[in-house]
């Protein structure tokens, strides 16, 4: 843990010194000086190539990979005979003229799309140029295209290039010559790689130190000290995070995107996505140290009834307090942030969404640790029927105080999960130690899931809501966001055009060539979804109005348009015109300046094409700063004026009038219809109907899978982490043994065959794409030669290549033979310097050189990568006149999404199949098992010489042999018990007839001497002859009452008399027999465990004679020279009380234990051997239990189990 503070700290001290930008330039300089010797052998490559006739760039067949190699290491490559560009490794580097590159020496180089470092080589008429990339520029930014240093370099964006000398820290080349400066632009922590490694430290410090305290704290055992520690901990972990957002700290956390509000942003505590999962995981942290410390060290355990009972009426209402919490920022992550997390689209966060479903399993365990706790301890005091009477006095508590303080969300199942959840932990806590508890677990695990998932889905609902009414209020507003961004290009370009503001000087005489001109270079691509309407007004020019053919003031007219209903459009002169007639429109202003001094406006009024969508516009020509979101995507929409459809785009096919939604007296409702769910927003006549497909309950339910992974993963985790240290020791049972092995086939068959099916997409995709492109081609091929003249007119090729582009949906490039550019329908991609108007130098090889007809090759602008298809054009005599070009990007991000939705749809299935397959797994292996489970609990209960239960199997498979074989036994070990038992009994009848002869001659034999010895005395007429009869006749007596003694104890033990049963006080009994056996010699003590009062059912005579017995046996195994201890001990057992008589005898043998409770079996020297057979009888007869545990030279344990008393019996 401290390893990796000093790191963190370590590399921060490093990346924010003064020094360095000097340690950054030392480095980029290395690198530039092993860069260039690289450019220098590529330029020797390349001239080799170009200048032997046996090597030529026409025989290369591998120029392919040299360009991919070329591109890996940032290079570009020309080559020039003459001024004519003959080579050229890179279509997206801006190629500069010869002109400039003859002017300029070798180093840093400026081009049109960034700065480079140039060398030079010369050979005859041939020019070769090397270009090693410094900083790649784009006129804007979006995701695509991001303005960046080489890779090599690894600057921070923040860091500034300097080409003037004595401005920064200098970076010089292999010569010593200076190349440039880097310069530090006003920046407090460096973005990018550089402080990667400073926040891996910082999070690793951060987990080992929320690790480290937590051990710690477990490891603490006097429990009011490590109570004291554990809140302490807790109020160290709330300052601590407070301070980290009070203070950012360490900031280098804020300069990476899952830090950013982008993604989440709900308050204070929780600003980011990043700062969201810190918080939840200091939460676990703190409730995963209080629960397993309170469980740990048994806390509860010593409370009294009264403190129990407020304890755990605390933690319930901590518990729900908790839960409140967890569903509230539960709601928050779905409805605050940008990402989506139902799992049946494809995903653009993909780890971001990870990191959110990482975020609610946490949180979920915390409120499952925490019912846990609770469960444990409520088991240990509570029956289970108390426990859910209690716990549904909450539920209804809990929901009265809900429905009237609480919002009106939702709220069944968020009432009823916590005390579910509650429940459940409770019942598998009574299960801790019985059958399937893992399966309860499992099971347990998927219900919580779908929960999740349900949850998920119906926040996702309201969220999705939310954006829906925005959209429709968009759409009601009509307005494009990205034409308003374009306007404010347009405008700069229409303000700054001097041969506008020349025609403008006569603009009545020019008034259709200032028309003609605005159109022809204005409004053609992208503009061409609008019709265009050019008005040329003075002051005291007069428009007519149709259809009422009205006059009225030029100016004047279109003021009032304005004020009606136009928005003004920030940074141009350009208006929004929300008339709501189904299309977007705008209304521009130029003013103009007339030679004769007169005001004169020009109007351009822009409206949308109705029915005709265009052929949209791709990403990669959009400033991000464009928001392209006016509606949510997958949405379809209809506007209706008066009742009647105005315009409507989409899958859903719209009804001609909006009766069809039914009515409403709300401005804002909803219906389901044809399988879409609608949002009707109506305001004045107009209706705005904004609608999505239906949730399928595939959809709904395709993210249980994801939740319950994730659960089970994090489970296991904290499992291992208890488990610490580990043994890795595995001891399966068979029924396991059966679920992993079938579990892992079926996974193992399902990710491969998930494998195959996300590669036979991939490649059907591709060919199905490569096959549309091919169609598009040969249409585009015929058009083009039908309309491809030796001079044709650039302008109408180029209308013509719209049209076609508008047809099939994909843009067209047109190049000549020597692959310069003649004509394209989207001359933005040029324009705007994003490539070079030279083809791609791969495809003009295989068409030129290699004589192709069709070539397809992926492709690059930016970080965007689509499939380029080009095809050669020959006229009749089989000569090429020019290579056609389909850079399919127009659609790109559709077909990726549609690609990945197909993939994501196949994986979903298949991670379904396999969450089926372990729930299927685990019933086989139970249905297979259950045999033998049967088979293994009736062994359990076999007893010698007790009836057994045969077993009922009917299949005759390998288990139904042995179920017969068992039952075979069954029978056979009855037979040999029934036998032994007859044995014994004859043996034992042997044996007490033996040792009843033994007792009853012991007295006979001085009876008989007695009565001999006074026969003797009669027969002698001895004067002391009564004396003598007085003396017999005592002993005889003393004799006759041994043999009594012994009748009656062999008495007793045939036949116990009838047990006089009453309500009995347990803690009375014992204390009154301890009081027997109270002296000085004998340490007896007497432990009640907090119990005043142990209520039973026995014989209160019988029972003291039990524990008479008991300690008397007890004292007796004491030998002489030990210290006589004995305990008695009274426990609380659930459904019974259980008393301990404990002893540090000298023990008794394991041989003894078995034959301890037979009657006339004894230890001693002297007695019968009935006292614990007596004992035995009496506690079975009370349905009680009695048994012996013991350790020789240690002492002996004798436990009793008795039932506690119930009201009904009598």
């Amino acid at each position: 843990m401290l390893v990796f503070f000093v790191l963190a700290i370590s590399s921060d001290y490093f990346f924010n010194r003064k020094d360095n930008l000097s340690h950054l330039a030392k480095k980029a300089q290395s690198a530039i000086w092993n860069k260039e010797s690289k450019l220098e052998k590529s330029l020797i490559l390349l001239q080799q190539a170009v200048l032997d006739p046996e090597n030529t760039i026409q025989k290369n067949a591998g120029f392919s990979f040299w360009e991919e190699e070329l591109k890996k290491e940032e290079f570009v490559l020309l080559a020039y005979r003459q001024d004519s560009a003959f080579f050229w490794s890179d279509n997206a580097f801006i190629i500069p003229s010869k002109k400039n590159l003859e002017k300029h020496s070798e180093g840093l180089y400026k081009c049109d799309d960034g700065w480079y470092l140039l060398q030079k080589r010369s050979i005859d008429s041939i020019d070769l140029y090397g270009f090693l990339l410094v900083k790649k520029i784009y006129p804007y930014q979006n995701k695509f295209l991001k303005s960046h240093y080489a890779d090599y370099l690894s600057f921070s964006p923040k860091i500034s290039l300097k080409a003037e000398p004595g401005t920064g820290v200098p970076i010089l080349n292999r010569k010593g010559d200076f190349l440039f400066a880097l310069q530090q632009v006003d920046i407090d922590y460096l973005e990018g790689g550089q402080d990667n490694s400073s926040a891996l430290f910082y999070g690793l410090f951060l987990f080992f130190g929320l690790l480290f305290g937590s051990f710690i704290i477990l490891q603490i055992r006097e429990i009011r000290l490590g109570l004291i520690a554990v809140f302490l901990w807790g109020i160290i972990l709330f300052l601590l995070r407070y301070l980290m957002l009070f203070y950012q700290f360490p900031a280098v956390f804020s300069s990476h995107e899952v830090f950013s509000p982008d993604l989440f942003a709900s308050s204070f505590f929780f600003p980011s996505l990043g700062d969201f999962a810190i918080n939840v995981i200091f939460l676990f942290v703190f409730i995963y140290t209080y629960t397993f410390y309170s469980l740990r060290n048994k806390i509860y355990e010593k409370l009294s009834k009264f403190w129990f009972s407020l304890w755990i009426g605390i933690h319930f209402v901590l518990f729900l307090l908790l839960y409140h919490f967890v569903s509230n920022w539960f709601l928050s992550l779905i409805l605050d942030s940008s990402i989506s997390f139902q799992m049946y689209t494809f995903q653009h966060n993909g780890l971001y969404v990870a990191l959110g479903f990482f975020i609610i399993t946490i949180l979920f365990y915390a409120l499952g640790i925490f019912a846990n706790l609770i469960a444990r301890i409520a088991n240990k005091h509570w029956s289970f029927r108390r426990i859910a009477l209690f716990v549904f006095i909450l539920l209804v508590a809990y929901s009265g105080l809900e429905y009237f303080i609480g919002e009106p969300k939702f709220k069944f199942l968020l009432w009823v999960f916590p005390f579910g959840l509650l429940l459940i932990m409770v019942y598998i806590n009574y299960r801790e130690e019985g059958k399937n508890r893992y399966s309860l677990i499992v099971l347990l695990l998927l219900l919580v899931a779908i929960w999740i998932t349900n949850q998920i889905n119906t926040y996702s609902e309201i969220k999705e809501k939310q954006d829906r009414m925005v959209a429709a209020m968009n759409l009601s507003t009509e307005y494009d966001s990205t034409s308003e961004n374009l306007l404010v290009d347009l405008q700069n370009d229409l303000t700054e055009d001097s041969n506008l503001q020349k025609l403008c000087e006569h603009p009545f005489e020019k008034e259709l060539r200032i028309m003609d001109y605005i159109h022809s270079k204005y409004f053609k691509g992208y503009w061409e979804q609008y019709n265009v309407q050019v008005t040329i007004c003075g002051h005291s020019d007069d428009l007519t109005i149709e259809p009422d053919n009205q006059i009225q003031n030029c100016f004047e007219f279109f003021e009032e348009m304005i004020a009606e209903s136009g928005q003004p459009i920030p940074g141009t002169n350009f208006y929004s015109l929300n008339e709501f007639d189904g299309m977007v429109s705008y209304l521009g202003i130029l003013d103009a300046a007339s030679v004769k001094g007169d005001a004169v406006k020009i109007y351009l009024r822009l409206d949308s094409k109705i029915g005709s969508e265009g052929r949209g516009y791709p990403q990669l020509l959009l400033d991000e700063k464009v928001d392209l979101r006016l509606i949510g995507g997958g949405y379809s929409y209809g506007k209706y004026r008066k009742g009647k459809l105005i315009a409507s785009s989409g899958h859903f096919n719209y009804f001609m009038s909006s009766k069809a939604f039914g009515s409403s007296k709300k401005n804002i409702f909803w219906k389901t219809l044809d399988g879409y769910d609608h949002l009707i927003y109506k305001f004045d006549d107009n209706t705005v109907v904004v609608s999505i497909p239906t949730l399928t309950w595939y959809n709904k339910m395709i993210t249980v899978p994801y939740v319950f992974v994730l659960l089970y993963l994090l489970g296991l985790i904290l499992w291992l982490i208890r488990k610490y240290p580990w043994q890795f020791r595995l001891h399966a049972s068979f029924k396991y043994r059966i679920q992993y092995a079938i579990i892992g086939l079926l996974m193992l068959f399902f990710l491969l065959l998930g494998g195959g099916t996300v590669y036979y997409t991939i490649n059907q995709t591709k060919q199905a794409n490569n096959r549309i492109l091919q169609d598009k081609l040969s249409i585009v091929k015929r058009e083009v030669l039908s309309n491809f003249q030796e001079n044709v007119d650039v302008d109408l090729l180029t209308d013509h290549l719209r049209q076609l582009s508008s047809l099939i949906y994909a843009d067209i490039h047109l190049y000549d033979i020597h692959g310069d550019l003649i004509s394209s329908s989207r001359p933005e991609i040029f324009e705007k310097k994003l490539q070079n108007k030279k083809m791609n130098f791969a495809a003009y090889y295989q068409l030129f050189f290699k004589k192709r007809t069709t070539f397809f090759h992926q492709e690059n602008i930016g970080k965007m990568s689509y499939l380029s298809a080009y095809e050669t054009l020959v006229d009749e005599n089989n000569n090429i006149v020019a290579f056609i070009n389909l850079p399919y990007f127009l659609k790109s991000q559709e077909l990726e999404k549609e690609m990945f939705n197909l993939i994501l749809a196949g994986v979903n299935l298949h991670v379904f199949m396999i969450l089926l397959a372990i729930f299927i797994s685990v019933f086989i292996s139970n249905k297979i098992t259950k045999p033998l489970r049967i088979i293994q609990n009736r062994l359990k209960a076999t007893r010698f010489g007790s009836y057994s239960e045969q077993i009922e199997y009917s299949k005759n498979d390998e288990i139904g042999s042995l179920v017969k074989e068992y039952n075979q036994m069954l029978l056979e070990l009855e037979e040999s018990a029934n036998l032994l038992a007859r044995s014994e009994r004859e043996s034992a009848w042997r044996e007490m007839a033996r040792q009843i002869a033994h007792e009853i001659k012991n007295p006979l034999t001085p009876m008989k001497l007695s009565l001999q010895f006074l026969q003797k005395r009669l027969e002698e007429k001895s004067e002391n002859w009564e004396d003598h009869f007085t003396s017999v006749s005592t002993t005889l007596i003393e004799q006759i009452n041994a043999l009594s003694a012994i009748a009656s104890s062999f008495s007793n033990f045939a036949k116990m008399p009838l047990a006089r049963n009453e309500k009995l006080n347990l803690v009375e009994v014992l204390q009154h027999v301890i009081s027997l056996f109270r002296n000085d010699d004998l340490d007896l003590q007497l432990q009640l465990n907090n119990l005043d009062s142990a209520w039973v059912f026995v014989d209160r005579e019988q029972f003291v004679r039990v524990f008479v017995n008991l300690i008397n046996n007890a004292i007796q195994s004491i030998p002489e020279d030990r210290k006589a201890q004995v305990v008695m001990e009274l426990e609380d057992a659930k459904n019974t009380f259980k008393i301990s008589v404990i002893d540090n005898g000298i023990g008794i043998e394991k041989s003894v234990e078995e034959k301890l409770f037979y009657p006339n079996f004894t230890t001693k020297s002297s007695g019968m051997g009935l006292g614990l057979a007596i004992v035995k009888n009496i506690v079975e007869n009370a349905n009680g239990k009695i048994w012996v545990e013991s350790e020789q030279d240690v002492g002996s344990c004798f436990f009793i189990q008795i039932p506690k008393y119930i009201k009904n019996v009598d």
